[in-house]
């Protein structure tokens, strides 16, 4: 009688342990892809939203400067704040900016069943007053406001507000009856409830901006370059330049990028 042996084969230990370690390896730089995708998604969705915030910033300050009403004046404060964190000093600018505007106005809200509108306008730029926030705000939460008041006779009293939204006066009545004694009065930065934009929506330009910085053409040097000129905070100044920088950072509302991006945009008055 013969036997007949069967032989079955399978991984030995060694085999089957490096088999297993090259998994491991393919799926530690598929989970670290993974991982780098989700950021860089983020990433870019983050940036998208700063870039789009830039240009209604942008777009806006244009389009109004383009229509500025040269010979009237204008008012710009400069605003430093202070704050330490963790033992580290920051200064933050704040600075605002106000002139006229000509053009075709119209009121957000209704006034006694109506739109208010008329052709010039009193336009502000800055950042909401600091009393809005906690000191501890994050500047992904700050706001940049525009806020444009019409002037005009054809309204209703009640509501009537330089800093509103329209004011019963022309243009040459603010010149020789300005409503302000003072000319720091003109830019005084707004007050707003953060939790409760909706009232405060007509000043609404952008949320996540911060650092607003405004400075001024004053001379050429000798290399023909623009020399530019920002005032000490209790020195306000006129628009009396050729044009204007505006230097702010901006942040994505989820916070992914830290720091946000800063950028400066020159506004060139032709006046």
């Amino acid at each position: 009688m013969s036997c007949r042996y069967h032989t079955i084969k399978a991984f030995t230990l060694i085999e089957l342990m490096v088999a297993v370690g090259i998994l491991a390896m393919i799926l530690s730089f598929a989970s670290v892809i993974f991982r780098v995708s989700i950021d860089s998604h983020r990433t870019a969705i983050a940036n998208a939203e700063i870039m789009q915030k830039l240009r209604a910033i942008t777009d806006q300050i244009n389009a109004d400067f383009k229509s500025i009403a040269y010979g009237y004046g204008g008012y710009i404060s400069f605003n430093t704040n202070t704050y330490t964190v963790e033992g580290k000093t920051t200064n933050i600018n704040s600075d605002c900016i106000a002139f006229f505007a000509t053009g075709d106005f119209q009121s957000t809200g209704q006034y006694t069943g109506k739109t208010v509108a008329g052709n010039v306008a009193c336009i502000f730029y800055g950042p909401a007053d600091p009393n809005s926030f906690s000191r501890s705000a994050k500047p992904r939460d700050k706001i940049l406001l525009r806020r444009q008041t019409i002037l005009t006779s054809d309204a209703p009293q009640e509501g009537s507000d330089p800093r509103g939204e329209y004011y019963i006066k022309s243009l040459s009545q603010w010149r020789t009856d300005p409503p302000f004694t003072d000319g720091k009065d003109w830019v005084r930065r707004p007050f707003i409830d953060p939790n409760n934009l909706k009232e405060q929506f007509v000043m609404y330009l952008a949320k996540g901006a911060d650092n607003f910085t405004i400075q001024f053409a004053e001379t050429e040097d000798e290399s023909d370059k623009i020399a530019w000129s920002r005032n000490r905070e209790d020195e306000p100044g006129d628009i009396s330049t050729n044009a204007l920088k505006f230097t702010f950072t901006l942040y994505d509302s989820m916070g992914i990028i830290r720091k946000g991006r800063t950028f400066t945009h020159i506004v060139y008055l032709g006046g």
